[in-house]
């Protein structure tokens, strides 16, 4: 909002909207992370709980995170000139050019490479489960996390999930939700060929944003 704000030339609005983004995110760091820091909560007063932190992917694909992407939403044309011909989502400003570091990150870069080895560490058989209550997973919501998240511990998930077509037989078509262990199944929900399944090209959308790059 802020950003968009400063676009349409509304600088009081534009400064009202950064004070309150930057306030909140440090409650919510404060709030919502463990208290060793290693992992998010699934609710700020559920201590021992963890989540997946999918919506970090909108942080990054809308160029927050210049420690993941390489620029920032205030990079310049010559900075975002592509090397290939194909252009992508493109940064909401472009003023003078800065040198970017975890510093101009929205979302502390800790919390990216924590979340990650949490990812490694919560890892089942067929993927990466939504959280600590259960272990089904969302596949876009999976992906989104993993791409996101260090390079290893992404290869780790998408292996995971291949792992689960190739030993899973369905008559459905490719489902957003499913087990994590046992069967690989249906938790007796049955999602099929939802169009929330375009989160699984949440890899390919980062490589085009923000310069490309990732």
């Amino acid at each position: 909002m802020s950003e968009m704000a400063e676009i349409a030339g509304n600088e009081r609005d534009a400064k009202y909207y950064r004070d309150v983004s930057e306030a909140y995110i440090k409650k919510w760091e404060n709030f919502g992370m463990s208290r060793d820091k290693s992992h998010a909560k699934l609710a700020y007063n559920w201590y021992g709980s963890w989540t997946t932190l999918y919506s970090l992917f909108a942080d990054a694909i809308l160029c927050f995170h210049p420690s993941i992407t390489g620029v920032s939403s205030e990079t310049t044309d010559s900075e975002f000139a592509f090397s290939r011909s194909f252009t992508g989502q493109e940064p909401l400003q472009r003023e003078e050019p800065q040198q970017h570091s975890q510093s101009n990150d929205f979302i502390p870069h800790y919390i990216y490479t924590n979340q990650s080895r949490w990812y490694h560490l919560v890892m089942q058989k067929y993927g990466l489960p939504l959280d600590s209550r259960h272990l089904y997973t969302k596949s876009d919501w999976e992906f989104e996390a993993a791409a996101v998240a260090e390079r290893d511990v992404r290869a780790e998930i998408l292996d995971k999930v291949a792992k689960w077509i190739n030993e899973t037989s369905t008559d459905r078509p490719l489902s957003d939700l499913y087990e994590t262990e046992n069967d690989g199944g249906f938790p007796g929900i049955y999602f099929m060929a939802r169009p929330v399944v375009g989160g699984h090209f949440a890899f390919l959308a980062l490589e085009r944003a923000c310069g490309g790059g990732h």
